[in-house]
């Protein structure tokens, strides 16, 4: 059970980072929240904490299962949060707004 846990950490994990990354563009913030502009000084903040879930992603991906596979786990949990994060500013991008009231409460 706790290999599901971990494992769901890591997709999820993997998918925040790269929402937070998308949302650190201003083009892909207005087309969540409909602003023109991120609220300035949060872009680099994102950004920061964006790759700080992929790094975090990683760690899961080897304690899950080691150097060997973990590295190739977080690969390809990589390449899936990419394309679902795609996927959702595609079809579902209104999925992305929570996020983006919690990252600027004005928008």
């Amino acid at each position: 059970m706790p290999d599901i846990l971990l494992l769901t950490a890591l997709l999820a994990a993997c998918y925040a980072g790269f929402a937070l990354l998308a949302l650190s563009q201003d083009r892909n913030w207005e087309a969540v929240t409909g602003a023109r502009h991120l609220p300035p000084g949060r872009a680099l903040p994102l950004r920061l904490l964006g790759y700080s879930l992929l790094a975090i992603g990683l760690a899961l991906a080897l304690l899950r299962d080691g150097a060997g596979f973990g590295s190739l786990l977080w690969g390809v949990s990589l390449s899936l949060g990419a394309i679902a994060i795609v996927a959702t500013l595609t079809w579902r991008r209104r999925w992305l707004r929570p996020l983006a009231r919690i990252i600027a409460p004005a928008a």
